[in-house]
């Protein structure tokens, strides 16, 4: 009976060892899939780029006149008004020049005085025919000169004048002072170039960006789009701001060819200061609780030894060719909508989905008016003007025309995603055709074809003695299989 028992163990144990060989077998040779649901949430598409932290306006004050400093009257961060005193250079030099000027002066006037005076008596002897013509006119044109010494003689004055006001530099502006480059006891040399002493910021509230926006991101920025930004100096604070100019004016820095963008931006606690780096992320697109796929959905490649149920696509009838026609946008401008192959309609682009059923029969009309066929090709610059003409008229809503595409307008592009069905291991991926919308990198807006609450597959791995591994994709490092 003994003997009986340990023949039944042995045989017991020898059938779950098989059993565990014959599932592990089985688990290995099944692919593995990582799926996620689908929930909502909100998504920024946004163009980064770096710049830089300016005053709106700064102005480099500087000397017209060399000497020596005198005195100052600021410092560094030393607020001021217009025309309050930064600096004086040394005006002994100047008052003496001035000095010399004023008398030189009141010598010219005192002999253009005398020269008139003689003048006046070669005029009364002329006319009494005591002195000949000559005398007369060469006293006449000593008189001309002496009018044109005393006016020089004038000028010098002035320009003496001038040169010592200079001596007592101002500020041109309300605002603060920024950088002083000047001490007391320094020689100020002015010869060809005013050289600058102070440099003064009207206003530390109001800053400016200059963000250099690369090339391929500058058709998505326009003025007036929100901007967030962050500063070294502050690594757990967002700051924003407003786009408000895209100059035209490329900067080409290691063949890479950038746009200044202007930012304004607001700095009412000063805590920004000039110079700072900005990293900056100009807000294209925003969307608020909407349905979003992560973007390693869309990315997904199944591989050829798993089935993916297909919907079968309908017989093309007489009646889906009208529904194609239908689904014709209300702007002769936009791309036709519907079919897998569309993958750049616009969205919020005035699509015929949008419109009544009247108002669709009336730009069906219109098109056949028109002689607009998309079955024949896209149409014509004159029949999409023409069809946007007869819109207008009959009272229809018009897409904005002449634009192949405006900054933050939103692409739809359509997708494949795949769904997990079945029991394991005998899972069965479905494929569902999905439009989206914007995307932040991470994950996209799905606009149609998903629901919340959805499973969707976001990578397979594949066992990696299957005949249907693709040899190209990476191994797996954390298993057996290759991931997709």
């Amino acid at each position: 009976m003994k003997k009986l028992f340990l023949v039944v163990l042995v045989l017991a144990a020898a059938a779950a060892g098989w059993y565990y060989y014959a599932a592990r077998n089985n688990a290995a040779e099944a692919p593995t899939f990582t799926t996620t649901t689908i929930a909502r949430g909100d998504i920024l598409q946004t163009v980064t780029a770096t710049g830089q932290l300016d005053p709106v306006l700064s102005v480099d004050v500087g000397s017209q006149i060399s000497g020596l400093v005198k005195k100052l009257y600021v410092d560094f961060n030393s607020p001021v008004k217009k025309g309050d005193k930064l600096a004086e250079i040394d005006p002994a030099t100047y008052e003496q020049r001035l000095r010399q000027a004023e008398a030189n002066l009141a010598s010219a006037e005192a002999s253009n005085q005398l020269q008139r005076m003689n003048t006046e008596r070669v005029k009364e002897l002329h006319e009494r025919n005591l002195v000949t013509q000559q005398e007369y006119d060469q006293a006449v044109a000593q008189l001309q000169q002496s009018n044109a010494q005393l006016v020089t003689n004038r000028a010098l004055v002035e320009n003496a004048k001038v040169d010592l006001e200079r001596c007592t530099i101002s500020s041109p502006i309300d605002g603060i002072v920024m950088n002083k480059q000047t001490e007391e006891g320094k020689t100020v040399a002015a010869s060809l170039n005013a050289p600058v002493l102070f440099t003064i910021a009207n206003d530390l509230s109001k800053m400016q960006i200059t963000a250099a926006v690369a090339e391929a991101d500058v058709g998505s920025v326009s003025a007036g789009q929100q901007v967030t930004f962050t500063v070294d100096a502050f690594p757990n604070r967002t700051f924003r701001g407003e786009v408000t100019q895209v100059r035209n004016a490329p900067k080409t820095t290691s063949n890479v060819v950038t746009y200044d963008t202007i930012i304004m931006v607001s700095n009412a606690d000063l805590k920004l200061r000039p110079g700072m780096t900005a990293n900056v992320s100009i807000i294209v697109a925003r969307r608020d609780a909407v349905v979003r796929v992560p973007n390693s959905a869309l990315r997904l490649r199944v591989p050829d030894s798993v089935s993916v149920k297909r919907d079968e696509p309908a017989t093309p009838t007489k009646s889906d060719a009208a529904a194609k026609t239908t689904s014709a946008p209300t702007s002769p401008n936009a791309a036709p909508q519907g079919g897998e192959g569309q993958r750049g309609s616009r969205r919020g682009g005035g699509m015929m989905g949008n419109l009544t059923p009247e108002q669709r029969q009336k730009v069906q009309e219109i098109m056949a008016e028109v002689g607009i066929d998309f079955r024949a090709g896209p149409p014509t610059p004159e029949q999409r003007e023409q069809m946007r003409k007869l819109m207008v008229e009959r009272g229809l809503p018009v897409a904005e025309s002449n634009s192949p595409a405006r900054p933050g307008e939103v692409v739809v592009a359509t997708r494949t995603v795949y769904k997990l069905s079945g029991a394991a291991p005998n899972h069965q991926l479905e494929a569902v055709t999905i439009k989206t919308g914007v995307t932040d990198g991470s994950a996209t807006e799905v606009i149609d074809g998903l629901k919340e609450g959805d499973v969707i597959v976001t990578s397979i791995t594949a066992p990696t003695s299957g005949s249907g591994a693709r040899p190209n994709n990476p191994t797996n490092p954390f298993g057996g299989g290759r991931r997709f």
